[in-house]
């Protein structure tokens, strides 16, 4: 059956939204027969995207209130409410306040999904205190809307599982009073809510989803963000931009997904993520800041990632059931992995536009570093390096800076972005080579790529070609000793799909001691 949005859009302009045979054959259908409002009035949903209209904003709210008014002539049942609105003018704002009512009324109601366009910056919609009072609704989503305008005295959500705040003004006493009132509430999505400094989750026994995010902008700036969550069902937590996340003291047996964005972490919070997590899965750390070292123990982790911290960090990771290291950061960050795991990846990528006349030595010094501490693990190495200057390192006492040539660590995956000359690259791989030597080296392109960066990657395609193959027959460099073959297969989305890959080489090298 189809939707009403696509019924709607075929009943004002004849034509065919639906791309779906089904939608297609129903909209035909609508249009061609005098009774068609009898085959999809059956559905009880309404569904209106004014995308759908192209812009004309009269013609979506013209066909918006005729179908709002035969559902209300044909006394017809609604389970579920969904409206995406452009911006809230005058025009739109008088005709939600003419339906809502009616429809919140409406006992079977058990969706209702209010949108407005983020882009358009529309004003905020004062929503009706009698969508509180909806006891049959499931799933409440808000978006750009104030509900700060009166006190909210009476909320009947018996049955609400989901919530979802988006761009709203609440105060925390009416968003506690709601809270209170959802006993079965799930799912709970807080983002960009002004009003709320002080974020407290109690007494919810069948929470299993929690999201916050809080959005920048200039009321944000005067004023700190605490969350303090105790929902001992809770599975899933993802906080983004906040000063303080309330945790100490508070046991979840059954967390599985902890995501933290732009959140104020201590050497204590990652005690807290070892004893108190004891069915944490996946941790993921996003700009997290206030800590210079942890000690994470964890036997129920399965997949880490740390990524963009600004400051160096020292580590040390306890987790022998670990499958995925993921990491995105500072070269001089320290790590020291412990564990018993037979087979995990690690994927590390780094970033580096410093001057490598002054710093190389040292640069390599703690990539060999890393990579060591990464040994147990299949290592991918995924490099953008700007390289302006780039001194030769031949001579054996630089060769003891490095480790030398002989303890290089064998890894599965190199991946090069970046701009070099053809001086600059020779050295960059000489080096590298002394500290690690891949099986496979590829090139990621990025579909959106500017040409200023596609020239660049294509002038690192015609350096690999002619270090790797042209030259390995030469032998000039002490690595090419060790290289008994190379290969390279273009187009290569099979073996690594989803990173852009336009073509690789395969290395393979003689066995190190």
């Amino acid at each position: 059956m189809a939707s009403i949005k696509f019924v709607e859009c075929a009943f004002a302009n004849k034509q065919k939204f639906a791309s779906i045979e089904t939608e297609q054959e129903a909209v035909q259908t609508c249009v061609l027969s005098k009774s068609w409002r009898y085959v999809w009035s059956a559905r009880p949903a309404i569904d209106f995207l004014e995308d759908f209209f192209n812009g004309n904003t009269e013609t979506f709210l013209s066909v918006l209130n005729k179908t709002l008014q035969f559902y209300h002539d044909q006394k017809l049942c609604i389970q579920e409410f969904r409206v995406k609105m452009l911006k809230s003018d005058s025009e739109s704002i008088s005709l939600l306040e003419k339906w809502i009512p009616f429809f919140a009324m409406n006992k079977g109601l058990k969706t209702f999904d209010l949108y407005f366009d983020g882009s358009r910056r529309p004003a905020y919609f004062d929503l009706p205190s009698v969508v509180f009072e909806v006891e049959s609704l499931q799933k409440l989503s808000l978006d750009r809307c104030n509900l700060n305008q009166n006190p909210i005295d009476k909320v009947l959500f018996k049955h609400l599982q989901t919530l979802c705040l988006q761009r709203v003004y609440i105060t925390e006493e009416n968003f506690e009073t709601i809270l209170s009132s959802c006993p079965l509430i799930e799912n709970l999505s807080l983002c960009g809510c002004e009003g709320l400094r002080t974020i407290k989750v109690h007494k919810l026994r069948n929470l299993n989803y929690f999201l916050f995010n809080r959005i920048y902008h200039e009321v944000y700036e005067k004023h700190l963000i605490s969350v303090e969550i105790d929902a001992p069902t809770i599975k899933t937590i993802r906080i983004m931009n906040c000063e303080n996340w309330l945790h100490h003291h508070i046991h979840f047996p059954h967390l599985s997904v902890l995501f933290l964005n732009r959140v104020r972490l201590s050497s204590k919070s990652f005690e807290f993520f070892s004893c108190n997590l004891p069915s944490l899965e996946k941790l993921t750390l996003v700009n997290c800041y206030g800590f210079e070292e942890f000690h994470l123990l964890s036997r129920s982790i399965k997949h880490l990632s740390i990524f963009r911290i600004s400051n160096p960090i020292k580590a040390t990771i306890d987790a022998p059931n670990i499958l995925v290291f993921n990491y995105e950061g500072n070269i001089s960050t320290s790590i020291c992995f412990r564990t018993t795991s037979s087979k995990w990846k690690s994927n590390i990528f780094l970033r580096n536009y410093a001057d490598f006349e002054y710093h190389a030595s040292s640069w390599f010094h703690k990539l060999s570093e890393l990579l060591k501490s990464l040994s147990q693990s299949v290592i991918s190495l995924k490099l953008i390096q700007e390289c302006r200057i780039f001194r030769q390192i031949e001579d054996p006492p630089d060769i003891n800076i490095y480790g030398g040539f002989d303890k290089a660590l064998v890894i599965e995956h190199l991946s090069l972005r970046g701009h070099y000359s053809s001086s600059s690259f020779k050295a960059f791989l000489n080096c590298l080579f002394r500290v690690c030597r891949p099986r496979n080296i590829s090139q990621c392109w990025y579909l959106d790529a500017h040409n200023d960066w596609q020239r660049k990657e294509e002038k690192l395609i015609e350096f690999l070609v002619e270090i790797l193959l042209i030259e390995r027959d030469m032998r000039q460099h002490f690595w090419q000793q060790d290289l008994e073959e190379v290969s390279m297969d273009e187009n290569g989305h099979e073996w690594h799909p989803g990173e852009g890959i336009k073509f690789r080489f395969r290395l393979k090298w003689k066995e190190l001691s």
